[in-house]
């Protein structure tokens, strides 16, 4: 019985290590939103990762488009939620978005770690004060670069509105 105790363990703790290296296919996603951070005048949704643009929306006069995140792929972001602070609102939407014009903010002060999960924490951003630009996402985990500053962040503690304080 000890024996077959022992050999339980190791493969358990076997599949651990494997599932830690496998590269998102051990967790679920976790849902976020973010907003456009986009110099240009329009900002392309498109139909698949580097696909056919299905929209366009313009940022001439500055309006705000908050984005609900749920899923990334290779520098892209899939997004089913588009809302404006001008009252646009785009439900059951389905379109894909590159993490190079999708920022965040932070209304509190927020650790950046080395990795997802990690625990060296290699930066603090200052809440109210820094945005920051999305990278990429594992699980609940999101990459972001704040002016140089580069790291992962939990998903759950940004500020997706580009005009008011979350929660």
């Amino acid at each position: 019985m000890y024996k077959a105790f022992i050999v339980f363990i190791f493969v358990l703790c076997s599949n651990f290590n494997y599932s830690q290296q496998n590269n998102g296919n051990d967790c679920n996603f976790r849902s976020f939103e973010a907003y456009i951070d986009d110099k240009d005048t329009f900002s392309n949704i498109r139909n698949q990762p580097n696909g056919e643009i299905i929209l366009k929306l313009n940022n001439k006069y500055g309006y705000g488009y908050i984005l609900n995140i749920v899923d990334y792929k290779n520098g892209w972001f899939k997004i089913n939620n588009i809302s404006g602070i001008d009252a646009f609102e785009m439900t059951d939407f389905e379109g894909w978005i590159h993490n190079s014009i999708v920022g965040a903010a932070t209304t509190h002060n927020l650790d950046v770690f080395d990795k997802p999960n990690g625990t060296n924490k290699i930066a603090q951003l200052i809440g109210e004060q820094d945005s920051f630009i999305i990278k990429e996402a594992y699980c609940n985990w999101i990459k972001i670069d704040s002016n140089g500053i580069i790291g992962w962040v939990k998903s759950q503690e940004i500020c997706g509105n580009p005009v008011t304080t979350c929660p």
